[in-house]
């Protein structure tokens, strides 16, 4: 693992005044990128589930029921190690027959019996990896939707993290097979990946003026139990492993998609000579690339997690600007998340903007990336994901860290995507404050 990957990571202390001691097989493992183990691969230590259908076999959590030993109803195994809050979640999955789930920020309303969000186990790929909310709103998101619901529990939606015909075609699932899924949840935004790809994606706005209410099982959840299911029906075995979770420690506020899909509301053009430049077509935010410039928010962000895809229609270069201050011009000062073909991650610093950069990796003004690119060819959309909190600044390109800086002027300023000689497209703008 490259050192400076370790950076961004939880430290988990485990020293004594009197020098290191050994932890107990039992006990939850922290590796060095933050990630906590949370099945020893023996036993069920820390679970707690109706032990005639759960077990530990050949290194997983086994769900089984048959004939002679059915459940009545849903039911599951609980880690009691604690909840979770902010995270991200990852575990592989097998199911041979059936249907079942990983349960997250849930509640127990009896005994083995949970309320909360579900990210869907079953064969099929086109239910695989969708959002259900057990015991509560039902489903929530299909496979390849953005959704947003709003504060009275409408559900909307506001986009698309993935072709969902293109996803049938892909291995984004594999029946009767392990299958890595990852959850990530960021205060009131949640993802879904299956086998590294998009699945869903929500903005869960529900109820959050009373948020938890114990009462309430049909609410946005901030906080909650982690569980594996049996779902009741016909004789089934489901199979989980490789269970990690790494807890965030930002405080997230409430998620905000910054494009609506529809128009360019909140968006503004560098100049005049950019107004044909930027324009909307099916949910998607097109960009000529000519002439230069940018278009930018008009409001200020200063600390976040900024989410968005975006492809290259043709090979060329493009970019986001992040804690743009200063009059329109080309270019402003600001940090550029590089957009360029083969170069997604690299830092560009623009007009001396005030940051500390790893210097074996930079050039004049551009910091190079710290791993090979890893973008996706041309006309596949990638996720790009920019962190900023405080002086810490994050890049991360299809989920891997690609680079850092610390020391970062922490000034609010706007958001801009550049036009920069080559068409590009934007979607699925979103914003995640982080409080600090």
């Amino acid at each position: 693992m490259n050192k400076l990957t370790a950076i961004s990571t939880l430290v988990f202390v485990l020293a004594l005044a009197a020098g290191p001691a050994p932890a107990a097989e039992t006990e939850p493992q922290a590796s060095d990128d933050g990630f906590v183990s949370l099945f020893n691969g023996k036993d069920l230590t820390g679970w707690d589930g109706d032990s005639r259908l759960w077990s530990a076999k050949d290194g997983a959590i086994r769900g089984q029921t048959t004939e002679e030993n059915p459940t009545k109803g849903n039911t599951f195994c609980i880690w009691r190690g604690g909840t979770l809050k902010n995270f991200i979640l990852r575990m592989n999955v097998r199911i041979q027959n059936g249907n079942s789930g990983i349960q997250y920020r849930s509640k127990e309303v009896g005994k083995w019996v949970i309320s909360g969000y579900q990210a869907e186990v079953a064969n099929g790929r086109g239910s695989a990896g969708f959002l259900y909310h057990e015991k509560g709103r039902a489903s929530l998101v299909r496979v390849g939707d953005f959704v947003v619901i709003d504060e009275k529990g409408q559900k909307n939606i506001v986009g698309k993290v993935a072709d969902r015909n293109e996803l049938l075609k892909a291995p984004y699932y594999r029946d009767r097979d392990w299958n890595q899924y990852v959850i990530i949840a960021r205060g009131n935004h949640i993802v879904h990946y299956l086998n590294g790809l998009p699945t869903i994606e929500l903005i869960d706005n529900d109820r959050l003026t009373k948020p938890d209410d114990p009462k309430d099982r049909r609410g946005a959840a901030l906080e909650g139990l982690l569980a594996l299911q049996i779902h009741a029906g016909p004789p089934m075995v489901v199979e989980f492993k490789d269970i990690y979770v790494k807890h965030l420690p930002e405080n997230y506020g409430r998620a905000v998609t910054l494009f609506n899909g529809n128009d360019l509301t909140g968006w503004t053009p560098s100049s005049d000579a950019l107004k044909d430049t930027f324009g909307v077509r099916n949910g998607v935010m097109t960009d000529t690339g000519r002439p230069a410039g940018y278009i930018r928010t008009k409001k200020d962000y200063a600390n976040y997690v900024l989410r968005l895809q975006m492809r290259h229609v043709k090979p060329g270069n493009s970019g986001v600007l992040v804690r743009v201050v200063g009059p329109d011009k080309v270019w402003p000062k600001s940090i550029e998340a590089q957009g360029a073909s083969g170069n997604m991650g690299d830092i560009w610093n623009i007009d001396k903007f005030p940051m500390r950069v790893d210097p074996k990796r930079t050039r004049g003004r551009r910091t190079a990336k710290m791993n090979p690119s890893n973008e996706k060819p041309t006309g596949q959309w990638n996720d790009y994901e920019i962190h900023l909190n405080g002086g810490d600044l994050r890049i991360y390109v299809n989920s891997m860290l690609q680079n850092m800086a610390t020391e970062v002027e922490e000034v609010p300023g706007k958001i801009a995507l550049q036009s920069e000689g080559s068409p590009k497209e934007f979607r699925n703008i979103v914003l995640v404050p982080i409080n600090r």
